[in-house]
């Protein structure tokens, strides 16, 4: 499988909203995506898995951090290092633009993709209780900073 990392583009929206719904309980739409792409302060990738939309992953800068606002992998390209290479894309990108920190929250319950963050550098700082809904569930801040 040959795996391509690029910014997120016009024509990759629907695939990628698409993804979301199949993931998340609260996924975000189609035009949620086409803010951001209007947004100067959002930075968006997608994975291309021999050509197909594989999953994305972003951040909006705030202060000279970012806030990693959402990271998905489709179900059939999970465990293929996908998530984890967009990750580094993401993080080697907001560096380049002068990011000294990268924070996310994930779901306590999420292991794997707990795994994916630490691997890349991430490190729980806390708690924010009752974050998700649907279901409501804790979550886990973590932070990469570049100290």
């Amino acid at each position: 499988m040959r795996i391509e990392i690029r910014e997120l583009q016009e024509d990759d929206i629907e695939a990628l909203a698409e993804i979301e719904a199949r993931t998340f309980s609260m996924p975000w739409s189609a035009g949620a995506f086409r803010e951001l792409l209007k947004n100067p302060h959002c930075f968006y990738f997608v994975a291309l898995a021999d050509g197909e939309i594989a999953g994305g992953a972003g951040y909006t800068a705030l202060c000279g951090e970012a806030n990693i606002d959402n990271v998905v992998v489709a179900e059939k390209y999970r465990n293929c290092g996908i998530g984890q290479a967009l990750l580094r894309e993401l993080i080697a990108a907001g560096e380049a633009a002068g990011l000294a920190a990268f924070t996310l929250e994930v779901r306590v319950s999420n292991e794997a993709a707990i795994h994916i963050y630490e691997k890349t550098g991430f490190h729980s700082e806390g708690i924010r209780p009752g974050f998700y809904e649907k279901p409501r569930e804790d979550a886990m801040i973590m932070w990469r900073r570049n100290d």
